[in-house]
């Protein structure tokens, strides 16, 4: 009797497991192959070994039409995780002998929009939110912490929140990201005053907290508890909104702001590519779009509206 899907997909994210994929990635494979396998039941397909090349593109063309939960229309990039969620999977079954041949080796995924950051804090803005931060109390100082952090760094909210205490280097100022996207570790280069405020958060607020529950992570609530992604998004949305930068704020507006301030200020694109810890350079070099300083000068200097004012 042939394996059923269910027990294949299991078996599946378990040599994920061994292989080292990210927790991250694992825990969102039920819910994307789901979609895979509602496909294969409406059209009575239970066996994987009948799996066509031309029936994946039929999937591929399906999924463009498929709304996500909201019922809006499914992004380019929501459609290529959940194509790339099957063509590891045949990828996977055709190396461990469930599969003669690779259906899936010949699908190409959707081309996605070069979509540039929309919201991306001025040097003024950022400093603003930062300064504006009542580091008299406890929680205002993790907060002013997190903040220089993020600033500095540009490192992503799980990466954030994933730190410890033994992954920062106060004496070389360096920051060390385990794990971070793709299952990559890196360290980055941590700035004269994110040390200062690390150092004093690290020595004389979060042993406090510590105390409560022993863990070793980096951020921690008031209860000792390591801090999670949701209390995170909003005390950073609550501090913009307390400077009055009426930005939409996020997370990953830090690391959008991060980039671009090091790119305008003539960082090297690829040092930039290894702070933020992107596989490709064409990811980074989005950002250079948003230096726009030099064509704003030309444009106040040649166009002739400008220079009849």
């Amino acid at each position: 009797m042939a394996d059923t899907l269910e027990t294949l997909i299991a078996r599946f994210v378990r040599d994920l497991e061994v292989r080292n994929y990210s927790a991250r990635y694992i825990g969102e494979l039920p819910y994307t192959l789901k979609i895979f396998e509602r496909y294969l039941g409406e059209r009575q397909m239970t066996e994987v070994e009948r799996v066509t090349t031309a029936f994946l593109n039929d999937f591929q063309h399906w999924l463009f039409y498929q709304p996500v939960k909201t019922g809006g229309p499914r992004s380019v990039s929501s459609q290529n995780r959940t194509l790339g969620a099957v063509k590891t999977f045949f990828k996977f079954l055709k190396r461990d002998g469930y599969l003669a041949h690779d259906p899936a080796a010949a699908l190409e995924y959707g081309r996605e929009p070069d979509a540039l950051p929309r919201s991306v804090l001025t040097p003024q803005e950022a400093k603003k939110i930062i300064e504006s931060i009542d580091t008299s109390t406890a929680r205002g100082y993790r907060d002013r912490t997190i903040m220089e952090v993020f600033y500095s760094t540009g490192i992503r909210r799980n990466e954030l929140l994933g730190l410890t205490v033994a992954d920062v280097n106060l004496e070389e100022e360096l920051l060390r990201i385990n794990r971070g996207k793709g299952g990559k570790d890196r360290v980055v280069p941590l700035s004269g005053v994110a040390c200062k405020f690390l150092e004093t958060y690290i020595k004389g607020v979060r042993p406090e907290w510590a105390a409560k529950t022993g863990t070793d992570r980096l951020f921690l609530s008031w209860r000792g508890r390591p801090l999670d992604g949701n209390t995170l998004r909003l005390l950073v949305k609550a501090h913009a909104q307390r400077a009055r930068v009426k930005k939409r704020m996020t997370c990953h507006v830090w690391r959008h702001t991060c980039a671009t301030h090091l790119l305008k200020n003539n960082a090297n694109l690829r040092h930039v590519q290894e702070i933020l810890g992107h596989r490709l350079l064409s990811t980074t070099e989005r950002y250079l779009h948003l230096t726009i300083t030099d064509l704003k000068e030309a444009h106040r200097k040649f166009h002739p509206r400008e220079r009849s004012q």
